[in-house]
């Protein structure tokens, strides 16, 4: 018997499975928080977060012949004839207050809070004539500082502060005023240009009214970030209410910027008008102010905007106010329309590169540096960069 051996071979067969992970792209969204404008000017009138946002949609319109159709329904601005120490923004970081007289006219203006660490920035009018420039002091933490002209003030990481003249006035005194003996030949309108933390910009618009009597005022032009914690004051809430508390902004006992930060404040002269009086300071009446009004606003398109205004201060603070609504209203179109207007009307064939331009009503009667730069418009202007044009000051900063 034969014995037959069958061999059984088992083959095992491995499946190996392989498993691929793919990392999802994480997205982080950067929400950068609005941009919000306030203005105080004249006795004052105010143009709160709320307007200032309109204001700024006009100046960016496309047809600009609207103007004059749109322009009545904003002529009304808030004013306030109320005297004493009131916010101007109150914010948990932010906080300025100014100091108003009779009739409301600012004198004083101060910068706080958190923001500035704690620190504070204020400008007043003195008693004593020769403190600072025709009795405006400036002090940082009660010291005085910008003690000459021009001057800078700064500290890192905290203000910077230029004392400088005002370009839109000065061009004005150039171009209509060479042969006129009046306040302009005698004084000049001086800024004061804060750049601080948070990406908050104030211009302070220095003036002194001097002839039978003297008056010295503040505007006041306040760029600011929206605070998600919110914010009021004289400039209002932001939120699209048009509200503005005045009395409830008025600073509490032991709240004041102003209080101890510089000598006693101008005391107020005689020659201002009652705030319940209807009478004008040089005697004519109100609506004789009217025309003359019309005439210094007219040239920059926008200032049409502010004409009652105008003939309300005038008739209050005398003819030397007139004078200064001119340099105002250019200073308002440079900020809130020019770049926009820059964008719809200048005709450049190719988009400027290294520099920034806007549209600027001056150069159809001044020939100033980068006017006519598309080659089409005198008013279309280079502004900005690190070259030529840098003198230029474009519309939305402090630097020149």
């Amino acid at each position: 018997t034969t014995a037959a051996t069958i061999a059984t071979t088992t083959t095992t067969t491995t499946t190996t499975e392989s498993t691929t992970t793919t990392a999802m792209p994480t997205t982080t969204t950067t929400t950068t928080a609005e941009e919000i404008s306030c203005m105080l000017f004249g006795d004052p009138h105010v143009v709160s977060f709320d307007n200032s946002r309109r204001l700024r949609e006009l100046g960016a319109t496309e047809h600009t012949e609207l103007w004059t159709q749109i322009i009545p329904t904003y002529r009304e601005w808030n004013t306030f004839l109320g005297s004493g120490d009131f916010w101007i923004v109150r914010s948990e970081a932010i906080s300025i207050q100014g100091r108003y007289g009779q009739r409301g006219w600012i004198y004083g203006v101060a910068v706080g809070g958190s923001f500035l660490q704690g620190h504070k920035f204020a400008v007043g009018s003195s008693d004593d004539s020769g403190s600072g420039w025709d009795g405006f002091l400036m002090t940082w933490d009660g010291s005085t500082v910008l003690e000459s002209f021009p001057s800078e003030f700064s500290v890192d990481g905290l203000i910077r502060v230029r004392y400088v003249e005002d370009s839109f006035y000065q061009d004005s005194i150039d171009e209509f005023h060479e042969e006129r003996d009046n306040w302009r030949s005698r004084t000049s309108l001086r800024l004061l240009e804060l750049s601080l933390p948070q990406g908050v910009r104030i211009t302070v618009a220095l003036g002194t009214n001097v002839g039978s009597w003297t008056m010295r005022f503040m505007d006041v032009f306040i760029t600011m970030p929206f605070q998600a914690s919110g914010q009021d004051g004289h400039c209002g809430r932001a939120i699209g209410d048009f509200n503005l508390d005045w009395q409830g902004s008025a600073v509490a006992t032991g709240e004041s910027l102003l209080t101890g930060t510089m000598p006693a404040l101008l005391s107020m002269k005689k020659g201002f008008i009652s705030a319940a009086s209807t009478e004008c300071i040089e005697g004519e009446e109100p609506e004789d102010n009217r025309g003359p009004c019309q005439s210094v606003l007219a040239p920059s398109e926008f200032g049409m905007l502010f004409v009652n205004a105008c003939v309300q201060d005038v008739c209050s603070g005398g003819q030397g106010i007139l004078e200064h609504y001119e340099a105002f209203a250019l200073r308002v179109f440079h900020e809130y329309a020019a770049e926009a207007q820059g964008k719809h009307r200048c005709a450049f064939p190719a988009e400027p590169h290294g520099v920034g331009y806007f549209w600027d009503p001056r150069c159809h009667t001044t020939v100033s540096l980068g006017c006519g730069a598309d080659g089409v418009h005198d008013e279309c202007r280079l502004c900005g960069g690190s070259g030529t044009y840098a003198a230029v000051q474009c519309p939305g900063t402090t630097d020149p």
